[in-house]
């Protein structure tokens, strides 16, 4: 009965979520750079599952918001909705994500919000009947690391001006940034400006004292209600005698410095992935909301404009315009000749060799052609350098035994004769190729290869040709799929082996219960036959067994849960994996007298990107090696056993550590553990670490090692936070 109860929720869980229909809802006007961003990351991953439909409407509350123009938009809405239903209604930036919500019951009813581009966020905003259908991105602007860069790059800085306006979504942020420029204005002038007038702004920034700088919020909107356009800011970005940091990515390339910015592609991209989770079957209220970090952002030429130190500049920035010195340029053609290198070894040798041997300079440069083709005809790798008209000029015996051609045959002949599927995958794109990994066929054969292309120039440095090297990858690829294969076949093999350990846990975890409904059941045939039984008791009697049948479903749905593999990467809490890991197996842990002792920073979330079933049995793994540990230990002397779950931050990632009092490991086994076959167990395998290795590492892109511990033993997991 309790299975197909079971079946029955799913099927009307499958119905009522049966749309495929997305809503996204912009702010804004199509063409803005903030809008199309946005449009551009969200249709990334959406544009890749064609079965879901996305509509989008465009609000254009930067060109026009009074409440009759929203009343109208609104009346309007209505109209176009009334018999659509949509699964899923992304709110773009906050003028889009309030109407949803005030609207929801009317336009909107039981669909899920995902909200992106929101500033100045506040959870309690959302109604309390709403928070189980909304999550979403918040766009956070860092005001202060934008302070402390542009005071880092401007030593003598003396003058601060920002620029903003009074649109509804800069006053959304207008509070923060006057509450984080206060610890500044001890040392620096702060001068905030949201009455702008654009056609005297330039004259206003220019006659700023001498060593100011601008920061800039936005400006859609002038004093006068004058719509500015992007080239007008454009035009002001570049005519500015002062350097200008922007906090949005969008302004880069027009004219500003950079700064610490905010991405409106990666906003598009996160609330996509929420998107699709939940048209996947997951409800918004799982799903946390998301902050994601600024990045730094620069214009190298700008930076040379204004004479600014490119040495202060954080390492790990972005920078627009960058000249590449030699190695970048050649990166390609290096790459691809490094296999050469032995052989070119061989060839100096021989050149020197032959200096002594030969006077005659035209005797040396016959020698030297000759091993060169040595060269590139014992190199696997398919080589032919082509002009620009696309003329063969030369290839190795690679080309010539793959195409059954004689060289003669196929110098002085059009590519795209000899080889039209090659030419027709390099036509795909408008821009030089450099590498490409795709499928080729020649003569009916089809090989998995590597392309490298790079364009070489003659003694005036005009370009004359391209040098083309194709790697056969067939057998490389080959084996990459059977290692991924047999990781896979590890990771599920060692999660067999704890089934029946866990099976065992909610075997005594079900003695309780069973118990409790026995009794009941004995006390109610008792009352029954002595005639006592009342409708009360009656229920009193149901709704104790159904308490007891809910534990016991419970139990159950986490096993489900923890058995099923993850199809794909996504967000999760490692507090909550652990916690729901810990239930399934308490009655296994509490049975052999160890005490678990979890500990996590208060008022700490703790979300990272990977795959939580997975997550969840590499943790299992290792608090089952420890609990063997205790075990062994505990058969010459009894002790309190104990496994101690440490979860912290240290240098931005998060750090799990597990400690038991068992036996150890020695310290030559330290790094051995973790190697595949390696036990001391007499029964072991010696998979079990090793399959945790490849989830931590493989898998989550994280590390785990053994470290030295007096007393028992220390596992030390880090990962990277999401959020």
């Amino acid at each position: 009965m309790k299975f197909l109860i079971l079946f029955f929720l799913t099927i009307t869980t499958i119905f009522a979520n049966s749309s495929k229909e997305i809503l996204l809802l912009h702010s804004y006007n199509n063409g803005l750079k903030w809008t199309d961003g946005i449009t551009q990351g969200i249709k990334e991953i959406l544009d890749k599952y064609p079965e879901f439909e996305l509509t989008i409407e465009y609000m254009d509350s930067k060109k026009i918001d009074s409440q009759e123009y929203f009343d109208i938009l609104m009346n309007l809405y209505e109209k176009k909705f009334s018999n659509r239903k949509y699964s899923v209604v992304i709110a773009a930036d906050n003028y889009a994500y309030e109407f949803v919500l005030k609207n929801h019951k009317k336009l909107f009813d039981e669909s899920s919000v995902v909200f992106t581009g929101v500033e100045n966020f506040d959870k309690d905003f959302i109604p309390l009947e709403l928070k189980k259908y909304v999550t979403g991105v918040v766009e956070y602007k860092e005001i202060k690391e934008n302070i402390e860069l542009i005071k880092k790059t401007i030593t003598d800085l003396n003058t601060l001006y920002i620029i903003s306006d009074d649109t509804f979504s800069s006053l959304a942020i207008k509070e923060q940034i006057l509450n984080d420029v206060k610890s500044f204005e001890k040392n620096i002038k702060i001068v905030f400006d949201n009455k702008i007038d654009i056609d005297t702004i330039l004259n206003k920034v220019n006659s700023l004292p001498k060593n100011s700088a601008i920061l800039f919020s936005s400006l859609y909107k002038d004093i006068n209600e004058k719509y500015i356009t992007s080239s007008q800011l454009r035009s002001f970005f570049n005519s500015s005698k002062y350097p200008i940091f922007a906090l949005n990515k969008i302004h880069l390339g027009e004219g500003v410095i950079g700064g610490v910015m905010v991405n409106a592609k990666e906003q598009g991209n996160l609330a996509a992935k929420k998107t699709l989770e939940i048209m996947q079957g997951k409800d918004a209220s799982f799903l946390p909301i998301s902050i994601p970090t600024s990045k730094y952002y620069f214009d190298y030429e700008v930076l040379e404009k204004f004479n600014l130190n490119n040495s202060k500049i954080p390492m790990l920035s972005t920078i627009l315009n960058e000249p590449k010195n030699f190695f970048e340029k050649n990166r390609q053609f290096i790459d691809g000749t490094f296999i050469l290198l032995p052989l070119l070894f061989l060839l100096i040798i021989g050149l020197i060799v032959n200096i002594t041997k030969r006077i005659n300079l035209e005797i040396k440069l016959v020698e030297q052609n000759k091993l060169d083709n040595v060269l590139l005809n014992n190199i696997k790798s398919i080589i032919y350098w082509k002009s620009n008209d696309g003329i063969f000029l030369g290839c190795n015996e690679a080309l010539c035994l793959l195409l059954d051609m004689k060289k003669e045959e196929i110098i002085g002949r059009e590519i795209e004769e000899i080889l039209p599927s090659l030419c027709n995958q390099m036509k795909d794109s408008d821009a030089f190729i450099n590498e490409l990994e795709t499928t080729l066929t020649f003569k009916n054969i089809s090989m998995e290869v590597l392309i490298r292309r790079k364009k070489y120039f003659n003694k005036k440095n005009q370009e004359a040709g391209i040098v083309t090297i194709i790697n056969d990858m067939t057998d490389i690829k080959k084996l990459q799929n059977q290692r991924k294969k047999d990781e896979q076949f590890i990771i599920q093999r060692s999660k067999l082996s704890e089934i029946g350990e866990i099976m065992t846990s909610i075997a005594h975890q079900w003695k309780t219960p069973l118990i409790e409904i026995s009794t009941i059941a004995q006390e109610l045939l008792y009352k029954r036959n002595k005639k006592e039984l009342s409708k009360e008791d009656s229920k009193e009697f149901v709704d104790e067994i159904m308490t007891q049948v809910q534990y016991m479903t419970k139990t159950i749905d986490d096993f489900r849960s923890f058995i099923k593999p993850s199809m794909s990467k996504s967000d999760f809490e490692i507090r909550e994996a652990i916690e729901e890991l810990l239930r399934i197996i308490e009655h296994n842990i509490k049975y052999n007298y160890i005490d678990v002792e979890v500990n996590f920073q208060e008022n700490k979330k703790y979300i990272i990107s990977g795959y939580p079933n997975e997550f969840k049995q590499a943790i299992l793994s290792i608090i089952n090696n420890a609990r063997d540990s205790i075990l062994k230990k505990r058969e010459e002397e009894y002790f309190q056993g104990k496994i101690t779950i440490d979860t912290f931050y240290e240098n931005d990632h998060i750090h799990i550590s597990i400690k038991d009092n068992g036996t150890g490991i020695k310290k030559e086994n330290l790094e051995k553990i973790f190697e595949p076959f390696f036990t001391d167990k007499i029964n072991g395998d010696g998979f079990g670490l090793y399959m945790v290795k490849l989830i931590i590492e493989d898998k989550m892109d994280g590390n785990i090692k053994a470290v030295e511990q007096e007393n028992g033993a220390n596992i030390l997991i880090a990962l990277s936070k999401n959020v």
